[in-house]
């Protein structure tokens, strides 16, 4: 991998583990701010991989005048409109704490010795951000490794477009924006990267160590939303 190394003393914290303290308390909030990464590995369920392509190829895909079903342009697209053919699954995560945004996160996982942050996406729950307003990491523009699911092998990070809702669902559902939204980027991006329906998954079904995303988050649910990919149900 290509991200900085954490500190010892977080080696027992994972990226996406969903640290839990008292979310009344700002600082102690923030320290829940999920997915420290961790020299501690194991097992993930992952998928076989697929024949290696000799020369990693790039696609460019359509203008940013696509609309959703919404009716809404998307600006999902990287800078320069390419999208890498390096990813294979999209994992879900929550951040754990009661609010948050790309920024606060951002600047959290540099204080741990990161070069950036760890996810590709946030989408916010309307505490920090926009309730719904889905946020582009640095990374995502890079088409760069992501730092949200270690595991033996670091497949889901090296292959897995990190996504992380605003608030934690062990407590309270996710918004119905954050929803809404979430839906149309996933189907955005299994269009985009052509991504199986069954690597649409979360951090907890991968790692089988946290229940990030947490038990009032429903990943049947997402999957029966997204079953048909962006093109397939866009406007013209």
């Amino acid at each position: 991998m290509r991200f900085s190394v954490v500190p010892i003393a977080l080696s027992t914290l994972l990226i996406g583990a969903c640290i839990t303290s008292d979310p009344g308390t700002p600082s102690r909030s923030m320290a829940r701010i999920h997915e420290v990464a961790t020299a501690r590995t194991f097992p993930a369920r992952r998928p076989a991989p697929r024949a290696a392509n000799p020369k990693q190829r790039t696609t460019t895909r359509r203008p940013p005048s696509f609309r959703s079903l919404a009716g809404i342009k998307e600006t999902w697209y990287p800078r320069g409109g390419r999208i890498s053919s390096r990813w294979r699954s999209i994992v879900v995560h929550h951040s754990a704490t009661r609010s948050g945004n790309a920024a606060e996160f951002d600047r959290y996982h540099r204080s741990q010795g990161w070069d950036e942050l760890g996810y590709h996406f946030v989408i916010g729950n309307g505490h920090g951000s926009p309730d719904g307003k889905i946020e582009i990491g640095s990374r995502w523009h890079k088409q760069k490794h992501g730092a949200h699911c270690k595991t033996v092998g670091n497949y889901y990070n090296e292959h897995g477009i990190g996504i992380c809702l605003v608030g934690d669902f062990t407590k309270s559902r996710p918004t119905g924006p954050q929803l809404a939204s979430l839906q149309r980027l996933v189907r955005f991006l299994r269009g985009e990267a052509d991504i199986a329906l069954s690597e649409v998954t979360t951090h907890g079904r991968v790692t089988r160590r946290t229940a990030c995303p947490g038990r009032h988050f429903s990943l049947a649910g997402l999957r029966r939303a997204v079953r048909l990919p962006a093109r397939a149900t866009s406007l013209p």
